[in-house]
């Protein structure tokens, strides 16, 4: 018995478009338009099934070894397409284009999840203060000063699972702005040495979420902490991805790879 097309919700329309920023995942065309003399946008998408509504033999046969999603009408296994992709898509289905829209969706969710994870995971107010203090910093101004602290930790942590261009970018800000952040800590712990550990279990923490949704791609975890700094104390998110950078080599972030 062939499975049933559901209607969608116009909260979940809105779930469905918001995940996608807008664009088509495939096409990167608009999904919204404006007709001439209109005054609103209309939709200019439809929503579709990445898994085969109902496959057809060629899409059943293709798909051998890729079992159906529970719920083939839940969120999880639907996506915004403009209509010319969403056609292709079904008329033209492939195995790579179906893993390839699996993954985007899976990306998507996997946003949307660490979006809401922010407002669980608190964030000592300490951190307000040290996210000033890199934002004011001029590494240049420590032109002088002598690295006193080995690298070797970050590329033990990072030699697999993240990209050379995003390593490359915690390794450049801890060699910036280790010395000045680990220092400036050490003055809040003299004044506050609880704080100070909590702040550090708070983002171990919150790493450790992360890790557990996606424990095979380091960049994405990286940047999930360094957003959930940013949006959680309104400060910059250069200086937050500094920050997590930090607390890379400081431990808090990401465990030594095994030899």
């Amino acid at each position: 018995m062939a499975a049933k097309r559901e209607k969608y919700s116009d909260e979940e329309h809105s779930i469905l478009y918001a995940e996608t920023g807008g664009i088509c995942p495939l096409g990167k065309e608009s999904l919204l338009f404006t007709k001439a003399g209109a005054r609103k946008p209309q939709k200019g998408y439809e929503v579709a099934h990445i898994y085969p509504l109902n496959p057809t033999a060629a899409q059943a046969a293709a798909l051998a070894g890729y079992p159906p999603p529970t719920d083939i009408n839940g969120l999880s296994n639907v996506i915004a397409l403009c209509p010319n992709c969403h056609t292709k898509y079904d008329k033209q289905f492939q195995v790579d284009e179906y893993l390839a829209l699996k993954e985007i969706k899976h990306g998507f969710l996997s946003d949307a999840k660490a979006r809401q994870n922010i407002s669980r995971f608190a964030l000592e107010k300490e951190v307000y203060e040290i996210l000033d203090l890199i934002s004011a910093h001029d590494p240049a101004d420590d032109s002088d000063t002598t690295l006193s602290f080995d690298l070797t930790t970050v590329e033990q942590k990072l030699k697999t699972g993240m990209s050379p261009l995003q390593k490359r970018e915690i390794k450049a800000n801890a060699v910036d702005y280790y010395i000045r952040i680990r220092d400036h800590l050490k003055q809040l712990e003299q004044q506050d040495q609880f704080a100070v550990l909590l702040l550090q279990r708070q983002v171990n923490t919150y790493y450790i979420a992360m890790q557990q949704d996606q424990p095979e791609n380091k960049d994405l975890v990286f940047n999930y902490v360094a957003q959930w700094i940013s949006e959680k104390t309104n400060k910059s998110l250069l200086a937050s991805k500094i920050l997590a950078s930090f607390f890379v080599q400081n431990c808090e972030i990401f465990s030594v790879d095994p030899l």
